[in-house]
């Protein structure tokens, strides 16, 4: 089935399906828990009648606190499973970054540096200010959607046009992903990497093998893919997991690594209300236009005064991954829409403060 189809296709059976289970109308890649895996430690405590309202009136489908690696809060939908794997969106280009970073350290990757595509580099598309053009949105038939739905991701990574100036514009952009997955996988076939394990797709068995099992996966997930014919994993937005199991790779992040610090340092991140001047209509405006916040190499972050940056990963349902060395804390939403009028990693945070959460 082409681009055409498979637009008219999605229209048709997205009707009356939560975004968060979407996953269900396209193939993909089947990611099995690990054998044996440990259940994540409990203490739990309820939640306050205005937190447990606030998710059940934003179509939030999981949501989970941790603190020193323990679940202290853990809430589910109404009728909804608590290991069901939900689309991460976003959040999988964050993840994306973890991946590129372990391949990076191993030599496997393009340096980061070196041109790979219409002379930027990796460091370009971590960044986002590849000058590559692209429309945000789903309600036309823009770049987004073509990024979203094209049978051939590789073919599509490739589409994008330079329409701006290189290096010197933040620009959310899924191309940028799509690349450095298409990237990735050039990288371990030309390094001689090959999968190990029960996941036979070289991306996805890369994400399964360095970050997924080693976290210690409980729960099934997916790995969205293009299309059965081109079997790409959807690196921008594909990744699937329960709540418990985005927490653990949350956990890891909290660890702390040089790729992490690399990421969000000031040579490599974006920061202040400038560098972000083309959302100052969005919803997200407002909160970029404090200053507090910058993107580095796929993940999004506050700056802090006097403590460690807070980390966050996003997608554009309002799926959440945040991670507060602060609190030694780490929050996880799964969700169906956004819904929230005010900023969710700011309202997350103030309750991190306050002990609500």
């Amino acid at each position: 089935m082409g681009y055409w189809g498979n637009l008219a296709r999605y229209a048709w059976l997205r009707r009356g399906v939560g975004a968060s289970d979407e996953h269900r109308l396209f193939p993909a890649v089947e990611l099995p828990p690990v054998p044996g895996a440990t259940p994540l430690q409990r203490a739990l405590r309820p939640l306050s009648p205005l937190w447990d309202q606030r998710l059940l009136s934003t179509g939030t489908r999981a949501f989970r606190v941790l603190r020193n690696g323990v679940v202290t809060s853990s809430w589910d939908a109404p009728g909804d499973a608590a290991d069901r794997p939900g689309r991460l969106y976003s959040v999988t280009k964050s993840i994306l970054s973890l991946a590129w970073g372990l391949a990076d350290a191993e030599g496997r990757v393009p340096a980061l540096d070196q041109p790979v595509f219409e002379g930027l580099t990796p460091r370009n598309l971590l960044r986002m200010d590849s000058g590559i053009g692209f429309e945000e949105g789903f309600k036309t038939l823009n770049r987004q959607v073509l990024t979203y739905l094209h049978p051939n991701a590789r073919k599509t990574a490739r589409r994008g046009r330079i329409e701006d100036p290189v290096a010197q514009d933040f620009h959310y952009n899924d191309f940028h992903s799509l690349l450095l997955g298409v990237l990735l996988e050039e990288g371990l076939a030309r390094s001689g990497w090959k999968p190990s394990g029960p996941v036979t797709e070289p991306v996805a068995a890369w994400f399964w093998e360095r970050i997924l099992a080693p976290a210690g996966m409980e729960h099934p997930g997916r790995f969205v893919i293009d299309s059965v014919r081109h079997h790409f994993p959807k690196t921008e937005s594909g990744l699937c997991l329960s709540a418990d199991d985005l927490a653990r790779v949350g956990l890891l992040v909290l660890k702390g690594s040089p790729w992490i610090a690399a990421a969000t340092s000031a040579q490599n991140a974006w920061s202040g209300p400038e560098a972000f001047h083309r959302y100052r209509k969005l919803a997200w405006g407002p909160w970029l236009s404090t200053g507090r916040g910058y993107y580095g190499w796929h993940w999004w972050g506050r700056h802090e005064t006097g403590r460690p940056n807070t980390l966050f990963a996003l997608g554009i349902h309002g799926q959440i991954l945040l991670v507060s060395p602060q609190h030694r804390a780490v929050v996880v939403r799964l969700a169906d829409r956004w819904a929230l009028k005010d900023w969710w990693p700011e309202v997350i945070l103030a309750s991190l403060d306050a002990g609500e959460l």
